[in-house]
């Protein structure tokens, strides 16, 4: 029967070998991940500076996120949605969406801004209505389908303005009674609509992401965290190797 530090050791070399495994795939999985960030990044700045398109070129595109737009049309006053969660300098408040039909029949949600939210959850914030119709400068939104909400909480019947945790435009569209466009308009920050004041509009969705540096970063962990494992090793194989000496002159 072999003695036991040996059977150890062959254990602790396992061991070292998987975490090394295991270290050096996600190392390689983030190294990916930086370079795939980096092509999505140069196609949101190129599509950033691309002409503006209509709301009909946007939403036959395969991946419109971040492309320019330019609609017209006449928003619902009566119908706006509130996406809850969203702050800005600190203060707690709503996105305000507002659905807006186009000439030809469309609808899509625009994206007028931050409304700062009332002391008591029971108090939603007054909705600025716009009047006749509009010309709505902006870009395309497409929320990510993972979105991180508080609660699923079904959408309430006949209330409105329709407070939400997320952007649903299927569920959204079918308490209009209409067909959403599959995205939102986000309007540029110095846009106006009607004659008030714009809305506050921080949309930093780009700036927000992961850097590819930081994914860089992250690669280099993995590959320092392997690397550790196998010198633990080492080190704790030659200890052993001095002691079983010790033991046996």
């Amino acid at each position: 029967m072999p003695p036991r530090p040996a059977r150890f050791s062959l254990i602790g070399l396992l061991m070292s070998l998987l975490v090394l495994g295991v270290c050096l795939s996600l190392s390689w999985w983030q190294w990916q991940r930086a370079g795939e960030k980096r092509a999505w990044l140069a196609d949101q700045r190129a599509k950033a500076a691309s002409a503006p398109v209509a709301l009909e070129r946007a939403a036959a595109m395969d991946q419109p996120q971040h492309q320019p737009v330019r609609v017209g049309g006449e928003l619902d006053n009566a119908h706006p949605v509130l996406l809850d969660n969203r702050t800005y300098q600190g203060r707690a408040g709503y996105y305000l969406l507002s659905p807006l039909r186009t000439p030809g029949g469309r609808w899509v949600l625009v994206n007028r801004g931050w409304l700062p939210a009332a002391a008591s959850r029971d108090t939603l914030p007054p909705v600025p209505a716009v009047s006749g119709p509009v010309t709505v400068s902006g870009t395309v939104y497409v929320p990510p389908a993972n979105a991180l909400v508080l609660k699923n909480i079904p959408l309430p019947e006949n209330q409105w303005p329709l407070r939400v945790q997320k952007v649903d435009f299927a569920a959204i569209g079918a308490r209009l009674g209409v067909e959403l466009a599959p995205f939102e308009i986000r309007v540029s920050p110095d846009h106006p609509l009607g004659d008030g004041a714009p809305l506050p509009r921080p949309w930093h969705e780009t700036d927000a992401t992961i850097s590819p540096q930081r994914h860089i970063a992250y690669a280099i962990q993995w590959l320092a965290l392997g690397l550790a494992s196998v010198v633990v090793f080492i080190l704790a194989s030659r200890r052993g190797g001095r002691r079983r000496d010790q033991r046996n002159p």
